[in-house]
């Protein structure tokens, strides 16, 4: 049973990642092996200056905390970033790798027990976690073993131990989580609906529960004589912040502590506490995981519409192919749970953090600071411009206008290329969905943010028409991205948006464009130009950046369709 299990993770591990065929494309057939390279190359270096900027973040925060006598508040502060955002962040990624993968309808009728199957996918989604974490917290041990002088002989394997078990809890209830929405869904008729209202009612309901944690049960007697008798006993911090998820401070001592008795006590009671998680995990999977999944391959009873004359039909939605295109993007995109919980996730991340900056702004102190920020002669402009941002980090990370062909695959392709429309209009329908989309996901975090920042309506207006038309550009260069490079190969719809390269390579140039433009801005209010002068530079590298895109659009787009091939 022992090598069932592990064939069936390697085997997981495979097609997830896509490790044969890629060896056998780029490796055995030598076909386009210089992409290959590149890509490598590109998210190499990617994680290396990520995981470069994390480590001189982690080293001065650990400086500025040694001076209190806290350097284990480093290793406090990233351990539960990263298991809250993995839990945030885990529930789409379980739902679309447990139950919306094509490799089920296989699996189910091999003599394999649910458990074994859930333990194979779950291996898959820590092997995709600790990826991330190689990248955020592997820089943060070692800044932090370099600045509290540490025994390395017992330092590295408790953190190591640490690091392997950090994201078990945090995907685990993801996983219950998920397995008891999806069970629920599944005595339902509108499946797919529910699941994508129920992925995002989680995902609310879990920041919500630490919105709670963080403003409700915050450290008693916060007064002078309290933080000087905490300031007093070394690393007491890491307690009072730890207390809003106990097994952090667990880790934390595991790490900090490490080659002592009190070390090896809280490594056994971290590793403890997540090998139960998974334990409790495996025990309700084991028991609703198969009633959910085969509940999902009943065909939906639906009431008998009335006949309807396909004249009737033309005369009643007559629209332009552009419009058409782009209400069939919106529609594929948004009623697949398996794009929509990844590519939405984004819409709803943002406006719960400006909601913490809101709650925070309660604060006496806070409040002073927004009062003071909102004196600032030119904070109205400037706030305009960071609008503008909004709208181009929603694009840039959601990956919604670098996957619009991927996802059609060789199975739908053939139906869009039948349709008598040309190259730059499906493009520019492509485009205009995907605007579409960010432009409505963007009102939550648009209205959270103007109640904060109270900004004046001329700057707001403003800094929604940039933000418009500099998404709107970057939407046209994913759009002929993908159509230029379409990942149609895939038997899993997962995989047309979670390996799809052509979305890192998105987020690589919109993280590049924001901080070209942020540097240009910075350096103009620095050199004394006026928030005015900003916003006109600003709006002319837009302009400049939409035409280029209009016009790449205008001369590609129909030579780019023709070589797609069905």
């Amino acid at each position: 049973m022992k090598t069932r299990l592990l064939s069936l993770i390697l085997a997981q591990l495979n097609i997830f990642f896509s490790i044969s065929h890629s060896r056998y494309y780029y490796l055995k057939k030598r076909q386009r092996l210089w992409e290959g390279i590149l890509i490598a190359g590109s998210i190499i270096i990617l994680a290396l200056t990520l995981a470069f900027g994390v480590y001189k973040l982690a080293q001065g925060f650990c400086s500025q905390a040694a001076l209190l006598n806290q350097e284990a508040l480093t290793l406090t502060t990233g351990i539960l970033a990263a298991q809250f955002l993995m839990l945030i962040l885990g529930v789409a990624l379980v739902i679309s790798v447990f139950y919306f993968s094509n490799d089920l309808p296989i699996l189910i009728p091999l003599p394999l027990k649910p458990w074994e199957v859930l333990t194979s996918k779950f291996a898959v989604i820590l092997a995709n976690e600790y990826l991330g974490l190689l990248v955020f917290i592997a820089p943060v041990f070692v800044a932090y073993g370099m600045r509290a002088d540490v025994n390395w002989a017992g330092y590295i394997p408790s953190a190591i131990l640490v690091f392997l078990s950090l994201p078990v809890i945090p995907i685990a209830v993801a996983s219950i989580l998920a397995v008891i929405l999806m069970r629920i869904v599944g005595f339902t008729k509108r499946k797919d609906t529910l699941t994508i209202i129920g992925g995002f009612l989680l995902v609310g309901l879990i920041i919500a529960g630490q919105l709670y944690l963080q403003t409700r049960l915050s450290a008693p007697g916060a007064d002078e004589e309290f933080i000087m008798r905490m300031l007093a006993r070394a690393n007491s911090l890491v307690t009072v912040l730890g207390r809003q998820f106990p097994p952090s401070i667990f880790a934390t001592h595991a790490v900090s502590l490490a080659g002592t008795s009190k070390g090896l006590l809280n490594l056994c009671l971290f590793v403890g506490i997540s090998a139960f998680s998974f334990y409790l995990f495996l025990v309700l999977g084991n028991q609703f995981f198969y009633q959910s999944v085969l509940s999902g391959f009943e065909a939906p009873k639906g009431k008998s519409r009335p006949f309807v004359s396909r004249a009737e039909s033309a005369q009643a939605h007559e629209r332009t192919p552009i419009l058409s295109l782009a209400i069939a993007e919106m529609k594929l995109f948004s009623r697949t749970p398996v794009y929509a919980l990844n590519g939405f996730i984004g819409f709803l991340m943002f406006p719960v953090l400006f909601v913490v900056l809101l709650v925070m702004g309660n604060d006496p102190e806070m409040a002073k600071l927004w009062g003071s920020l909102r004196a600032m002669p030119e904070f109205h402009r400037i706030g305009s411009l960071l609008v503008a941002a909004y709208f181009f980090v929603l694009v840039a990370f959601s990956g919604i206008p670098f996957s619009p062909f991927s996802r059609e695959g060789k199975a739908h392709i053939w139906f869009l290329k039948s349709q008598p429309v040309s190259g730059q209009e499906v493009a520019i329908g492509k485009a205009l969905g995907a605007e579409i989309m960010v432009i409505i996901g963007a009102i939550p975090g648009l209205a959270v943010f103007q109640y904060i920042a109270r900004l004046h309506v001329s700057s707001f207006v403003i800094g929604v028409l940039l933000g418009i038309a500099a998404s709107y550009s970057f939407c046209v260069f994913g759009v002929l991205l993908d159509m230029a490079r379409p990942m149609l190969e895939w038997t899993d719809p997962r995989k047309a948006f979670k390996s799809n390269l052509n979305i890192i390579f998105g987020m690589l140039i919109g993280a590049a464009i924001l901080f070209g433009i942020g540097s240009l801005i910075v350096t103009l209010l620095k050199r004394g130009y006026s928030g005015l002068m900003a916003q006109a530079v600003s709006g002319g590298v837009v302009a400049l950046f939409l035409a280029a895109g209009l016009k790449l659009l205008q001369l590609a787009a129909d030579r780019l369709w023709m070589r797609i091939e069905l």
